[in-house]
């Protein structure tokens, strides 16, 4: 079931030179209630108006219930990025949500895969908490995560503690920029270029992919001639600004439609 509700930047910090997470909490003080894996729109007024952009949670840490953590890169010429990197505390937002697909499987597979690039990484956070106890039950998991380097490590101390501590779950970190000499779950090269090592099996396995358009596209049409169909392959694509305004000609989207209407309803006048 979808809401929407106001929000206030409370804590904005630098991860990388190009990423930071922004902490929001709800003004009316009621939970943010969502699955793993989902997101939520996100609107802002900057000096030419209103606009909205989809931001997946990355709650897995330390956020109260009605808080909600993002983690944002900068994109050249990006509008969001532009205005939230450059944000001071207490800015206002309007959200509603959620919204999405990409979530932890209801039957449990044998193995799961979890494939990220960048801030791709977001919606796999906060399903770290219900993976464990997946695991628990028998389930492996694996988190393919690509970066250009190890300075975009994103949550670098949290994930690789949790990687030590649990036997069924393996970090495979994937630089597309050399970096040597490498560590265990070091490995060079595109992500998707490291899935074929684990051979995946159609009748067992279950994958989530979240990142760069080229790559979940890469991702999926491997897969596709494994034998994997859509439903084994859940996909989210991080469309950023210059991607977008490529096809700044095409009509908005069903959700778009729906948020356009949902507000002219809104100002009806009664």
């Amino acid at each position: 079931m979808t809401e929407q509700f106001d929000a206030v930047l409370i804590r904005a910090r630098q991860l990388s030179e190009t990423t930071m997470d922004f902490r929001f909490r709800r003004t009316d003080g009621l939970p943010v209630r969502f699955e793993p894996g989902e997101f939520y729109r996100f609107a802002f007024t900057d000096a030419d108006g209103e606009f909205e952009r989809p931001y997946s949670l990355c709650n897995f840490k330390d956020a109260a219930d009605d808080e909600i953590d993002l983690v944002i890169s900068r994109v050249e010429n990006g509008r969001a990025s532009r205005y939230l990197f450059a944000s001071d505390l207490g800015v206002q937002t309007t959200i509603s949500g959620p919204y999405g697909r990409l979530k932890l499987p209801t039957v449990a597979p044998a193995r799961l895969f979890m494939v990220a690039t960048s801030v791709g990484i977001a919606p796999f956070l906060p399903m770290l908490a219900p993976l464990t106890d997946m695991m628990g039950a028998g389930v492996e998991a694996k988190l393919l995560f690509g970066v250009r380097d190890r300075s975009e490590f994103l949550y670098r101390d949290e994930l690789l503690a949790y990687s030590r501590a649990r036997e069924r779950f393996e970090l495979a970190l994937c630089y597309s920029r050399e970096a040597s000499p490498l560590e265990d779950y070091e490995f060079s090269g595109y992500v998707s270029a490291h899935i074929d090592r684990y051979h995946p099996d159609p009748d067992t396995d279950h994958f989530l992919v979240c990142g760069n358009p080229r790559m979940v596209d890469d991702c999926y049409g491997a897969l596709k001639e494994l034998g994997f169909k859509a439903g084994q392959v859940l996909r989210e694509k991080y469309v950023y600004a210059r991607q977008q305004s490529a096809g700044a000609k095409a009509g908005p989207t069903d959700e778009q439609r729906r948020l356009i209407a949902a507000k002219l309803e809104k100002h009806r006048p009664k």
